[in-house]
């Protein structure tokens, strides 16, 4: 596997120093072909336009030849408009942003209301023609952006949601059990470092 690696580093390595050989003869000859005049004095002079087109060319091909024979692995720190951090910190924000978004994305309850507790689900209210609002009393407090409330498959409209702490009203088809509900969000952390009210 190693070997296999090692091999394809190689290659890149040639084909990133092939290809700036060729920009250079790139730049050599077209200045060349550019500037030469076989009638006295033997010299064009270059416009703008073309001589920052060589300039670019020339630039790309020390670009590719710097990468090259840079080991990226030896840089210690990086600097961009006067702010300055070593990659080892960037690495460990990067983990531990990770680490923190893996945590975040474990916490998702979801909690199913159906005939076992329909007792918990109450009716407070009329939505549209033939709708109702409903209201329950959620485990946790949730995160209000993060709510989803299925009735069956058929998620029921968000812009519609109302929050109360722990108390959900969203609107509904129907207010009987046969569809059941199901309702996920993740809970909201408290200032104390716990979760919501349990």
């Amino acid at each position: 596997m190693s070997a296999t690696v090692e091999y394809s580093i190689s290659d890149m390595n040639t084909v990133v120093v092939c290809g700036s050989l060729i920009l250079f003869g790139i730049v050599v000859l077209g200045a060349l072909r550019t500037v030469l005049d076989p009638r006295i004095p033997f010299v064009r002079k270059l416009d703008t336009v073309t001589w920052q087109a060589y300039a670019v060319l020339a630039i790309a091909a020390i670009a590719l030849l710097a990468w090259r024979f840079t080991d990226l692995r030896r840089i210690q720190s990086v600097e961009i408009a006067g702010v300055k951090t070593t990659l080892g910190d960037l690495q460990q924000k990067v983990d531990t942003l990770s680490d923190q978004m893996e945590a975040f994305f474990k916490r998702k309850k979801t909690e199913v209301f159906d005939k076992h507790n329909w007792n918990e689900v109450r009716r407070v209210g009329t939505s549209g023609k033939k709708g109702v609002v409903l209201e329950v009393t959620l485990q946790q407090e949730p995160i209000v952006n993060s709510v989803e409330v299925f009735e069956g498959v058929l998620l029921m409209p968000e812009q519609d949601y109302q929050f109360d702490g722990r108390v959900v009203r969203f609107p509904a088809n129907t207010d009987k059990p046969e569809i059941g509900l199901t309702i996920k969000y993740y809970p909201r952390v408290t200032k104390g470092g716990g979760r919501g009210a349990q």
